[in-house]
């Protein structure tokens, strides 16, 4: 979703000693706030709650923009179906140099 969005959210609902049930409203408030200012969101909300003692994922928290029809599958357009203007193929082989080395990992 759109981080922004979101962001706003949490800055305008976000309070010191907020619940777990406060704090999973707050998110999926935000989550929600982001799906609908990105048309390139899904629909669901999932959330996670994250303790001292555990990590809880909870998927499918809500579903506020659930679509109502799926297009039957699969899909497929026969060729000539999009026009184009131009059509250049370029050979990229030639324009990449691989270079082998070795890599060594450190520690964070």
């Amino acid at each position: 979703g759109d981080a922004h969005t979101a962001m706003a959210v949490f800055e305008a609902g976000y309070k010191d000693d907020m619940t777990i049930e406060e704090g999973k409203a707050l998110v999926a408030d935000a989550i929600r706030a982001g799906i609908f200012h990105d048309l390139g969101s899904g629909s669901n909300v999932d959330i996670c709650v994250i303790t001292k003692d555990k990590a809880e994922h909870i998927r499918g928290y809500d579903k506020p923009n659930e679509r109502l029809f799926r297009a039957p599958q699969p899909v497929s357009f026969p060729k000539g179906t999009t026009p184009f203007l131009r059509e250049k193929v370029m050979e990229l082989r030639k324009k990449i140099e691989i270079v082998s080395e070795d890599v060594e990992m450190v520690a964070a």
